[in-house]
């Protein structure tokens, strides 16, 4: 039987490893070229060439200049793609005062399961009072929330909010970013909290990267997050099977961490 590793080698799809991406995309982005535009068919066609199972997706749009417009994609992917995509809830804290509706509207839909900021996009600190109604939501639920978490003030707002809502889940998207410093201050808040996680869409990885993030908080509370289509995935892909760690911590990476949180039942992710 072949290792996960050398299916990489050979660049071949992952045969008996399902592959949950927790960090997508989805649409156009004004300050940043998606070839073809980057739409659910394109998305759903690369992950059938690379072997990617699922994929949690946030809009481009929820981020960027309409939210509800952004979510209304989310839907209609979830809605053409129920096997594939897993949805996240978009909120804008610029506009608190529909925050709490457009929560109840998405998570109505099927295929929802977590809920997404952009504080850097939409302007405003991870901890504001804007986003108040989702934190609360996220408790409730006990559910995900992926965070873009870029720089000291991010880190350390997550190391605030998470024992203020110990059952909601906090996703540290790119795990910090800028620098070594962040992400160690990064590594450092997912170790002294159980209720938060990071991932492995780093935007600017360095070499030993997983080999560092499994050494440093283990391989259950790392993601596997690509960031497509803002970056191809089978780099992402390599980065995981090709780090010298065990079969199983890669296989905690891939799949089994995000199975757990989106709370999917299904026996193959519970391998």
């Amino acid at each position: 039987m072949m290792k996960i590793a050398d299916y990489a080698k050979a660049g071949l799809p992952i045969k008996d490893v399902p592959i949950i991406d927790e960090h997508n995309h989805l649409g156009r982005w004004g300050a940043f070229y998606v070839p073809g535009g980057g739409t659910i068919d394109q998305m759903v066609n690369r992950m059938d060439q690379v072997g990617i199972s699922k994929i949690c997706v946030t809009a481009h749009a929820s981020i960027g200049p309409d939210y509800v417009y952004g979510n209304n994609l989310v839907m209609d992917a979830l809605k053409r793609y129920p096997d594939r995509v897993i949805g996240y809830v978009t909120v804008n804290p610029n506009y608190p005062e529909d925050m709490q509706h457009e929560l109840d509207r998405c998570f109505a839909v099927p295929g929802f399961r977590a809920i997404k900021f952009h504080p850097e996009c939409h302007g405003q600190p991870v901890d504001c009072k804007g986003y108040e109604a989702a934190f609360e939501e996220a408790e409730k639920r006990g559910c995900p929330i992926l965070i873009h978490v870029w720089g000291d003030d991010a880190v350390r707002a997550v190391d605030g909010l998470a024992p203020r809502f110990p059952h909601a889940i906090f996703i540290m998207a790119h795990m910090g970013g800028t620098d070594g410093h962040s992400m160690e201050k990064a590594v450092d808040v997912v170790n002294r909290h159980p209720n938060v996680y990071g991932d492995v869409a780093l935007s600017r990885p360095t070499e030993g990267n997983i080999e560092w993030l499994v050494k440093e908080i283990g391989s259950k509370r790392v993601l596997f997050g690509t960031d497509m289509p803002f970056y191809d995935p089978s780099h992402v892909i390599a980065r995981v099977a090709l780090a010298d760690i065990t079969e199983e911590e890669k296989k905690d990476i891939f799949y089994r961490n995000a199975a757990k949180i989106m709370k999917l039942d299904n026996p193959e992710y519970r391998k």
